[in-house]
């Protein structure tokens, strides 16, 4: 099953969940359509905090997770947007691990968790 995406909207940001298995090689492709539909659902709804949670099952390579981070402007992601990800598995988190780093240092606001709790917690402190 391809990767699906499925949004809740709270008062103060936008829940997403990611769920499904990644295609082999076809990583790149599925994970930029779902960021970019969450750009999307961002802007049509205009919150600009967004808790993402994460229940995908398969490899994410180093060099797809660079490509992916890399492309979050054309994806329509904004460096006004603040990121909340939570890891549904140590697998999930090791895998993510390197696209934070890399959003980081391109001035994005985004972070990982291995709780929803502690993630929602971050994403609404100022």
């Amino acid at each position: 099953m391809p990767l699906k995406l499925k949004h809740t909207l709270n008062r103060d940001y936008l829940k997403v969940e990611i769920l499904g298995e990644r295609t082999a090689g076809m990583e790149v492709a599925e994970s930029k359509a779902i960021w970019k539909e969450i750009s999307e659902l961002v802007n049509r709804k205009q919150k600009t905090r967004v808790l993402a949670l994460m229940k995908v099952q398969g490899r994410l390579p180093i060099n797809s997770a660079f490509q992916i981070a890399e492309s979050a402007k054309n994806l329509g992601w904004s460096q006004n947007y603040k990121l909340a990800v939570v890891a549904g598995s140590e697998a999930v988190l090791m895998n993510i691990r390197l696209s934070e780093m890399i959003m980081t240092n391109l001035g994005y606001e985004m972070k990982l968790f291995g709780s929803a709790r502690m993630a929602r917690k971050w994403l609404l402190s100022d």
